[in-house]
């Protein structure tokens, strides 16, 4: 399985941006939300346990996870 964060726009017509959670090459949730002065990693971590909740992240490779952060 694949889980990625992503930087998105919610909309052609709402100038509004935030974040996605892909499983596998499918969007799951958008949020509203920005890492701002938070780590990446940190963040993404934050992102995918409020969706999977930590229990169901625990054994995600964090330390091997590829990280790009856009200003």
């Amino acid at each position: 399985m694949k889980i990625r964060v992503l930087h998105k726009d919610y909309g052609c017509e709402t100038g509004c941006c935030g974040h996605v959670i892909e499983v596998d090459g499918e969007e799951q949730d958008f949020y509203f939300t920005h890492a701002y002065d938070r780590d990446p990693l940190t963040f993404a971590q934050y992102i995918v346990e409020a969706k999977f909740g930590s229990e169901h992240v625990a054994d995600l490779d964090w330390e091997n996870s590829i990280i790009v952060a856009y200003d």
